[in-house]
């Protein structure tokens, strides 16, 4: 049944642009005797066909706009010659008049033919969802927040920045064979697999009884190595440990008090040689739980005079436990697979014993793991290892004492996925002739019948518009073929189930072109702002026929931008806008950033930071000039820790004032950006400069000749990239990009790969000594060493110089219109599934312009992108 499947729905889904739009190259008769006189007059002296500057040669240019290229070609020149670019500065300027006839008649014709397409066509594209939204719609019909199916499906192709864009998402084979595996897994998943609801348990797991804790107490050689601490309270237990004889650990089983108060204290994360979760749990099913932890930090005193060790204070006394002045931050993560784990919440260790609570989505398997985030990852090398965090007072540590787990919690059973497979249909028990082994089906007395019950109300359920008569129509059949095969009437169902999940109208997004009736543009808006298919209430607004209406849009966006899916949203846009979704490939150089090489709690305290900020920005309608900077910061311990920012001792973010001087504030000076715009060993102003022309500015630089050779930094250290790049500009080609790429990335050198604050370069030579300090990772000494100075100042393309980053955020504030733009432009991509093109940007003056009084602000772009023609129009 598979192959009919895949090819009935690829034939369905193929609409590639090309299909579309077709036709032959044509010369539509432009440009006229004035307009090539005026590219006589002043521009034929470099753009002949001997000169050929840039490889362009307007005086033999035909005006063909079908062809792509082109078409982008005649948009380049009347961007280069309406921005005086062009002609140079050193040739005479052209007179008003002549240059406005010139670009005018140029727009005209241009806009009038994308106009024409637009018309026919629509801006957007049928497309299909692209694996973040199935997920998401998949997970919200089924209600099964615990469905991991975005990585089991390919990765989406990418256009003008986002995973949204008709062009790039196609449908192959291989695709639809993917979606069709996924859907029958979601759909199996949710199935009840027993009669009876499952009881929602409550169990206190102990630390004493955790054979991962348990074994960082048996015999060591070194016993420095030590990384667990047996407690009761703050009392240390250090008798118990297995050098001390072969006597099972205390479990203090016959007295409650003392059991209670029985624990380990750790001082080390998280590393495959030092591994320790509550593994005598596992979660019997997917759903909800409730985890709570008692849990506390510690303070470990530093070692005197231990028998048979050397004197070091910073060797910590094992026999030596006390309370904490500080809390200190916990990470928990969920894992399936050994050493993979799912991040699933944060708390800070209170300075006293204390519970802490979290609600936690976990799936059927998956253990436990509370990692010290912002400990030091001990790793038994040959070397001797120490403690980054050890003073001569001592060193922190987090005492565990248990884990409780409630759950799996569920409303009502069956579960809603269930009702919304199976109705009210009873649940039976069959026994396999063969094993004996029981499973749970469900029983239909007329197969048929229910089969069309059932299948009319999922089909008015997963469709994101009226379903017709005739798509019910076709699927019986497919239901009938499946139980003649032979199958089960569950079996029947889920296979005509997985076909709807994998059916045109669900897994595109359809429109006609022209303005989108109600429930088109409620599907735009939900996939906008909340990243899946319209909830309830939006559906029932788009059935009132009332969605349209001005007032009601702006109300149900204002709902959407405030619940709990928005997150969603702001992910996703971020994920690409930003590219934070590379902020985990990003990985720093192991010896150059030795101190900060695999921190986890940074890299997601970074994540964290940009989304927060984003959102910020949008639940207050801050003007948009705070993307390139801001008053505040929202920053964790970690993130202030690294910003030389005033010290507070949480894992939670919190909204900071940003100091006076401090180069803090705004998105260019993040953690998470300052990581995706380095190659991971070290910084390049070449990628930076262009990252911020391109997503900051909106003025994408022109991609790089062909063959053109990377600018490779000195990772010894004796040549900055600064001195690299003024040779790589000595070459005319590459000056003309470079004059406008190269200041931005400069104004950024003061910060390193991970975001800190720099004055000099890293560098590694074995020659040289290292840096005082010991490595996140082993506890090893630094090697790299502090080499040339760092140098910020440049200037820009127009000649305006500065000499920091303070000075630059000031020049890109000069033009906050710009800023406005490309948030607008960036809403309007993601938003609508097409790019902005040349016809489309009057609309967004518009929309910027709508938007100038409240000094851009971010949420008021987004209502004037959802108000605008280009999103309630195809």
């Amino acid at each position: 049944m598979r192959p009919p499947l895949i090819v009935s729905c690829v034939t369905l889904l193929g609409c590639k642009a090309s299909l579309l739009f077709g036709g032959g190259a044509q010369d539509v008769g432009w440009p006229p005797v004035a307009a090539k006189e005026f590219i006589e007059n002043h521009c034929a002296s470099c753009h002949d066909d001997t000169e050929k500057k840039s490889g362009l040669d307007l005086t033999a240019l035909p005006f063909q706009p079908d062809k792509s290229e082109n078409f982008a070609t005649w948009v380049k020149v009347f961007d280069r010659v309406s921005s005086g670019e062009m002609p140079p500065k050193k040739k005479p300027r052209p007179a008003a008049d002549e240059l406005t006839a010139f670009t005018g008649r140029l727009a005209r014709e241009l806009t009038n033919y994308e106009a024409a397409r637009t018309a026919l066509n629509g801006r957007a594209t049928r497309r299909r969802l692209n694996r973040y939204e199935y997920e998401n719609v998949v997970r919200d019909l089924l209600d099964a927040p615990w469905l991991q199916l975005k990585s089991k499906l390919p990765e989406d192709p990418e256009a003008h920045h986002y995973n949204k864009i008709g062009e790039a998402l196609d449908v192959s084979h291989m695709q639809m064979a993917k979606y069709l595996e996924v859907a029958e897994f979601a759909l199996r998943d949710v199935m009840a697999k027993q009669i009876a609801p499952p009881a929602t348990i409550t169990t206190r797991y102990y630390a004493r009884e955790q054979k991962s804790f348990l074994s960082n107490t048996r015999k060591f050689t070194n016993e420095q190595e030590r990384m667990v601490i047996p407690v009761l309270g703050f009392q240390s237990q250090y008798e118990l440990y297995g050098r001390h004889g072969n006597a099972p650990m205390k479990r203090e089983d016959n007295d409650p008090a003392q059991r209670e108060l029985a624990g380990f204290v750790e001082i080390a994360s998280q590393f495959p040689s030092y591994y320790m979760w509550f593994d005598s749990f596992t979660a019997p099913l997917a759903g909800r739980y409730k985890l709570r932890f008692k849990t506390f930090s510690a303070w470990i005193g530093p070692s005197n005079s231990e028998p048979g060790l050397p004197t070091a204070w910073w060797i910590p006394d094992l026999s030596n436990v006390m309370p904490s002045k500080r809390q200190e931050p916990v990470t928990v993560y969920a894992e399936t697979v050994p050493h993979q784990y799912r991040w699933i919440g944060k708390f800070d260790a209170p300075r006293e014993p204390g519970v802490q609570e979290m609600e936690a989505v976990l799936l059927k398997g998956e253990t436990i793991h509370p990692d010290c985030g912002r400990f030091f990852r001990a790793d038994f090398l040959p070397k001797r290892y120490r403690n980054p965090h050890a003073t001569k007072e001592g060193s922190p540590g987090v005492g565990f004492q248990w884990l409780e787990v409630e759950g799996p919690i569920y409303d009502r059973w069956p579960s809603a996925g269930q009702r919304l497979l199976f109705g009210e249909l009873p649940l039976a028990e069959v026994k396999d002739a063969d094993t004996g082994k029981a499973t749970v089906t469900v029983v239909s007395t007329e197969p048929s019948k229910d089969a069309a019950r059932l299948l009319e109300n999922f089909i008015n359920r997963a469709y994101r518009h009226p379903p017709s008569a005739r798509d019910l129509a076709r699927f019986i059949p497919v239901f009938e073929r499946a139980l003649k095969a032979g199958g089960t009437f569950a079996e029947a169902m889920i296979t005509v189930y997985t076909a709807v999940l994998c059916s045109p109208q669900f897994l595109t997004v359809q429109t006609k072109p022209g303005p989108l009736d109600d429930y088109a543009l409620a599907e735009r808006l939900a996939l906008f702002l909340q990243n899946t298919a319209p909830d309830a209430e939006l559906r029932a607004v788009a059935a009132a026929g009332k969605l349209r209406d001005a007032a009601v849009l702006r109300a149900q966006t204002e709902r959407l931008l405030g619940g709990e899916k928005s997150a969603q949203f702001i992910n996703a846009f971020t994920d690409y806008w930003l590219e934070l979704r590379r902020v985990e490939s990003v990985s720093p150089d192991p010896v150059l950033y030795a101190d900060q090489f695999q921190d986890d709690l940074l890299n997601e305290s970074a994540l964290e930071e940009t989304r927060a900020f984003v959102t910020e920005l949008i639940r207050h309608d801050l003007p948009v000039r705070n993307v390139v900077h801001s008053d505040f910061v929202m920053v964790n311990e970690r993130l202030a820790t690294l910003y030389g920012l005033p010290w507070f001792d949480s894992v939670h973010l919190r909204k900071v004032a940003v100091p006076p001087g401090s180069p803090r504030g705004g998105l260019l000076t993040q953690a998470s950006i300052l990581k995706v715009t380095t190659n991971g060993n070290n910084t390049s102003p070449i990628k930076r400069g262009a990252w911020i022309m391109d997503r900051i500015l909106g003025l994408p630089p022109s991609p790089p000749p062909p063959n053109t050779p990377a600018v490779e930094a000195d990772t010894r250290g004796a040549t900055t990239l600064r001195a690299q790049l003024a040779l790589h500009r000595d070459n005319p080609t590459c000056a003309t990009c470079h004059k406008t790429i190269d200041p931005p990335g400069f104004a950024l050198e003061s910060f390193d790969v991970l975001g800190a604050w720099r004055e000099r370069y890293r560098a590694f030579d074995p020659a040289v000594q290292g840096v005082e300090g010991f490595s996140h990772i082993g506890g090893q000494k630094l090697e790299f060493h502090y080499a040339l100075p760092v140098d910020a100042k440049g200037e820009m393309a127009d000649g305006t110089p500065f000499a920091d980053i303070n000075d630059f955020k000031k020049i890109l504030l000069t033009d906050e219109a710009q800023l406005a733009r490309n948030v607008a432009t960036q809403l309007v991509v993601y938003g609508t599934g097409a790019p902005v093109r040349f016809s489309d940007r009057a609309a967004v003056e518009k929309i910027i312009s709508h938007a100038r009084q409240s000094g851009y602000g971010f949420r008021t772009l987004i209502h004037e992108v959802v108000q605008s023609d280009l999103f309630r129009q195809k």
